[in-house]
C-alpha cells in the first residue's frame, strides 16, 4: 500500500506551467502598456503649433486644420481689450509648442471690447459726472461750456456721446457744463453727419459765419459729409461766431 499520493511528484510541473502562464501574462502587459505606446509615439508624426491668436475666426481654423490638427472652440467668449471681435483670443496648447499629429487645439474667442450704457449725467457737477464714469472704466474727455438758461453755472448739461448710446469701456466722454445763463446767444447744434452744403445753410440761418474748411480722408464718410466742427457743439454763442468744419474729402 502507497502512503504518498501520486500527484506528489508532480509538483515541479504545476509549478512550471503557473510560472510560464505568470511571464505570458506579465509580457503582453509590458508590449500593451509600455513598449507598443513608445514605439507608436516614435512613429506618430509630430509638429509645432502654429500661432492663431488674433486671428479671424474662417482663418484661424484653416491654419490648423492644414496643419493636420483639430479645433474646438470655447463655449463662450471673453472680453478683450487687445483683440478685436471674432479673433482668436487664447489658444492651447499655446504656439510652438509640439504635438502629434490630430491633436485637438482649444480655441477662445474674443469678444471686443465690453460695452456700457452711457447713464444721464445732466444736473449733476462735473466732479460727480467724472467719478460716475470712472466707475463705468470710461475716461472723461473734454469739458466744454455752453450758456444754458435754466442749468446753473458748472452743472452738466449732457454728454458727448449722449445718455443711453452704448460704448466701448475706455472710450472717452466729453462733458457740456453750464456757463450760465444763454441770454443773446445762440446754440451751436451738432453739424456732424451732415453735408457741406446743409451744414453751411444751418450755420448761416443761425446768424453764424462759416470759417475754414479742412479735409481729411476717411474711406467710411461720404466726400463733403461733416466729422468736426469748431466751437463744439452744445456751447451758446454770440451772434456772427466764426464756425470752422472738418468735412470727409
Amino acid at each position: 500500500m502507497k502512503l504518498i499520493p501520486n500527484f506528489v511528484g508532480r509538483w515541479p510541473v504545476f509549478y512550471a506551467i503557473l510560472f510560464w502562464i505568470f511571464a505570458v501574462v506579465v509580457t503582453v502587459v509590458i508590449v500593451n502598456w509600455i513598449v507598443m505606446p513608445i514605439i507608436a509615439g516614435r512613429l506618430a508624426k509630430t509638429m509645432p503649433v502654429p500661432k492663431v491668436v488674433d486671428l479671424p475666426v474662417e482663418e484661424a481654423e484653416a491654419v490648423l486644420k492644414s496643419a493636420g490638427l483639430n479645433v474646438k472652440w470655447a463655449k463662450e467668449g471673453r472680453y478683450s481689450s487687445d483683440i478685436e471681435a471674432n479673433h482668436v483670443l487664447i489658444q492651447i496648447p499655446a504656439a510652438g509648442r509640439t504635438v502629434k499629429e490630430k491633436r485637438t487645439i482649444f480655441l477662445t474667442l474674443s469678444k471686443g471690447r465690453q460695452e456700457v450704457g452711457l447713464p444721464d449725467l445732466r444736473g449733476v457737477t462735473l466732479r460727480q459726472a467724472e467719478i460716475s464714469l470712472q466707475r463705468l472704466e470710461l475716461l472723461p474727455g473734454a469739458k466744454i461750456e455752453g450758456a444754458h438758461a435754466s442749468i446753473p453755472r458748472g452743472i452738466v448739461i449732457r454728454t458727448e456721446p449722449e445718455a443711453g448710446q452704448k460704448i466701448r469701456i475706455g472710450s472717452k466722454v466729453n462733458i457740456i457744463i453750464s456757463s450760465g445763463n444763454s441770454s443773446g446767444k445762440t446754440l451751436l447744434p451738432s453739424l456732424r453727419e451732415m453735408s457741406l452744403s446743409r451744414a453751411t445753410a444751418v450755420i448761416d440761418s443761425l446768424g453764424f459765419k462759416l470759417g475754414e474748411i479742412t479735409t481729411i480722408h476717411l474711406e467710411d464718410k461720404l466726400p463733403n459729409t461733416v466729422v468736426e466742427l469748431s466751437p463744439k457743439p452744445g456751447e451758446y454763442l454770440e451772434s456772427g461766431t466764426t464756425i470752422n468744419l472738418t468735412v470727409a474729402e
